[in-house]
This record gives C-alpha cells, sequence and structure tokens, in this order.
C-alpha cells in the first residue's frame, strides 16, 4: 500500500502535535501530557543527545525506564535524535540484560536512578532521566523540533532494535528502520477504524 515513504516515525507525531497540540498524547498513573508538552520534551532530550552524547543516524541508545511517561518522552527523543531505542527491561534476568548491553555496545541508556543500581548500567552509560541536574540541564535545551535533514536522518535509518529469544540461548537483535513502521503504522490506521 501506499505511505508516506519520506518521512520517520517521528514525523509522524510532530504532525499530530501541530494539528492537536492541546489533546492528551499519553496518560499513566494520573500525570498526562498534550501532544505539545510531549513534543517540547522529547526535543530537549533530543537536542541533548546530539550535542552532548553525539547521538547521530544509527547510533543506538538503550531505554532501561520502568513504565512512564519518561519512557514515551525517551523514545522519541531518541528517534528526534536520530538514534534508534533498543529497550531494556530492567525486570530481564541478570544474565540477559548483560548479553543485550555486550552485544548492542551501547554507549548511552536512558534510566532512572533507582534503576541504575539494580542493573550493570555503568556510570558512564546512564543517562538518570529522573535525577535533578539531568532534569536541569533538559530543562535548558531548545524546545524546537530537529529536521531531520540536518542530521542526515533519512527513513531508511535504524529506529529500533529489538531483542527476541535465539535459538541458539542467546538474544537476537533484529534491526528495524523508521521506513518499516511508517509503512505499518499506515496499514492499520487504513486497515482498521479509528472510531
Amino acid at each position: 500500500m501506499d505511505y508516506p515513504r519520506g518521512q520517520c516515525i517521528h514525523e509522524l507525531f510532530e504532525a499530530q502535535a501541530a494539528q492537536n497540540p492541546d489533546a492528551v498524547a499519553v496518560v499513566f498513573d494520573g500525570q498526562q501530557l498534550s501532544y505539545a508538552e510531549l513534543n517540547a520534551k522529547a526535543n530537549q532530550l533530543a537536542h541533548y543527545l546530539v550535542t552532548e552524547k553525539q547521538v547521530k543516524p544509527d547510533t543506538l541508545v538503550g531505554v532501561c525506564v520502568e513504565r512512564s511517561l519518561a519512557m514515551v518522552i525517551g523514545i522519541l527523543g531518541i528517534l528526534k535524535a536520530g538514534g534508534a531505542y533498543v529497550p531494556l527491561d530492567p525486570e530481564y534476568p541478570a544474565a540477559r540484560l548483560a548479553y543485550m548491553l555486550g552485544d548492542a555496545k551501547l554507549t548511552t541508556i536512558l534510566t532512572q536512578t533507582h534503576l541504575q543500581s539494580r542493573t550493570l548500567i555503568s556510570d558512564a552509560q546512564a543517562l538518570c532521566l529522573d535525577d535533578e541536574n539531568m532534569q536541569a540541564l533538559l530543562a535548558a535545551q531548545p524546545a524546537e523540533n530537529m529536521a531531520p535533514q540536518r542530521l542526515g536522518l533519512q527513513p531508511r535509518h535504524l529506529a529500533y532494535v529489538i531483542y527476541t529469544s535465539g535459538s541458539t540461548g542467546n538474544p537476537k537483535g533484529v534491526l528495524i528502520a523508521h521506513q518499516n513502521t511508517v509503512a505499518f503504522l499506515s496499514w492499520v490506521g487504513a486497515t482498521y477504524d479509528k472510531t
């Protein structure tokens, strides 16, 4: 089917945020963010990742956070920076998490302070989203969208890497590009009733 071949996942979100800035985008545990608020926070994280962590297209960035607004901000921020996120469930067995951390060769992992001590994430890798100093650094970043062209980001670049259970006993990383997910989302939108 036809789909917007020239767009990345986060550009679809940005279009929705521009059309419905005050609508509720995400709700968790009594907290909520509008599309405009979520977009601004993800942009601030993206700017930080590009300038301070040198994230660029196809850079893998881990996301090891509990379900929260921070998880959504983190995923969108990584995509907006041009990076590809690697979901790391903090409840995984230590051996599985250690294997994934080593296999993906992650230099930056978005996490929360209470999870860092429970996992094998080093201080050098950790970017604790709930840390007050980190929140102040992110708040000082621009809240505007980053142009994918400025980053050299194209739909063929990676959006995320998901680890599946491997037949050899070790998880296998599956690489997913923006264009794959945009095509899937377009199909879902055209196939299922939105009401």
